[in-house]
């Protein structure tokens, strides 16, 4: 069975925002590269052709290459038209001759799997036409009807990708004047036989609006940790977490040497990919001699925002012989809070001795871990 894919990627995505969804990164790449991936690996699909607008064809070659897609000559581009209808129609012309039958599928459902495009396929050779459809679960009412209750047991919603014999499909489209809704619509204009239906997958989402790669994408949260350990010397009282704690130490720091805070920012920049505070705010500027640590960490957190994560938890481990932490904990907590956004509640510090082992033991140094879970920012 020889197959061809029509990924329909013509579209603005204008209720989606400013940027052009397709192009967002989800998963290892982007929206668009993700929904073609799994074609690629379905059996007897040869040709996949990507009807697109001419202002993403830089784009989505830059995404082929990021991808290493560029080279698999199994991908070819169509020219998007103006509505969904019209950049089908465009992308029949690209169609193998010897095909046996047509996928179509939206650009901008990146999660659609191999089962799903197999059951389709399957049920598509023995019925010709087959599409994946999900239960309604919300009631529904008629707006032309002043909101009159419509039984939903009778609807069902419409999810890609859509497959057809591939003479029937291109006899179809060849034949179309009008406009349609989607491509079973558009068959049925010339075929009346059974349609294969196929349960669909809550997981094959369309993204329509900002917001939506984040509720469905596995990549919503990243994690990280950080270490980092100060010496300390005679002194007027040390900084922790933001919070000065008076005792007879200081630290032997180029910032103010908060411990726990350094720690914090390397648990960040270790989960968005980034070098360590060290590469970030390097020792021998004179720029941050004695600089305030939570600056520091607003201008990391910074970064995280422009990557697209924000924290979502944070957990710190303080060890330290002296001075007794234990009352500077909820002021600790409040602090941190106040600092990155963090509500107070998915915040927790611990602080405990190194039990006189080693340079921590003898009150030599302080140090800390620290592991941060970053959420994607809607």
């Amino acid at each position: 069975m020889k197959i061809n894919a029509i990924i329909t990627a013509g579209g603005s995505g204008s209720r989606y925002g400013e940027k052009n969804k397709l192009f967002e990164k989800c998963g290892n790449s982007c929206v668009l590269v993700e929904a073609i991936k799994p074609f690629l690996e379905t059996e007897g699909v040869t040709r996949i052709i990507v009807g697109i607008a001419a202002s993403g064809t830089a784009d989505f070659m830059s995404a082929l290459d990021c991808a290493g897609l560029r080279g698999d000559t199994r991908i070819v581009l169509s020219d998007g038209g103006a509505t969904r209808t019209q950049t089908v129609k465009n992308a029949v012309a690209s169609i193998e001759e010897d095909a046996d039958f047509i996928l179509v599928h939206d650009g901008a459902r990146p999660y659609v799997t191999l089962d799903l495009i197999r059951k389709v396929i399957a049920s598509a050779s023995e019925h010709k036409v087959a599409l994946p459809l999900l239960p309604m679960t919300d009631a529904i009412a008629d707006v032309t009807a002043n909101a009159k209750p419509v039984d939903r047991a009778k609807y069902r919603r419409v999810q890609t990708p859509f497959c057809c014999e591939k003479n029937l499909f291109v006899d179809a489209y060849n034949s179309l004047e009008s406009e349609f809704y989607d491509d079973l619509s558009a068959v049925k204009t010339c075929y009346s036989g059974d349609i294969g239906i196929v349960d669909g997958d809550e997981r094959n989402v369309k993204i329509t609006f900002g917001g939506d790669i984040a509720r469905a994408d596995g990549n919503n949260f990243l994690t990280g940790c950080g270490y980092d350990i100060h010496r300390m010397t005679k002194g007027d009282g040390i900084k922790l977490l933001g919070v000065k704690i008076p005792c007879e130490y200081g630290f032997v720091a180029h910032s103010d040497g908060d411990v726990p805070i350094h720690a914090v920012m390397d648990s960040v920049l270790s989960a968005i990919g980034e070098k360590d505070i060290g590469h970030l705010f390097p020792v021998d500027d004179s720029e941050y001699d004695g600089a305030d640590s939570a600056d520091l960490l607003r201008r990391v957190l910074d970064i995280a925002q422009g990557k697209g994560y924000t924290p979502h938890n944070l957990s710190v481990a303080i060890i330290a012989e002296r001075p007794m932490l234990s009352p500077y904990i909820d002021e600790m907590r409040n602090r941190m809070s106040q600092i990155t956004g963090v509500p107070r509640d998915r915040i927790g510090i611990s602080a405990t001795t190194n039990e006189k082992v080693g340079e921590i033991g003898h009150t030599q140094a302080i140090a800390a871990y620290s592991s941060v879970l970053l959420k994607r920012l809607n």
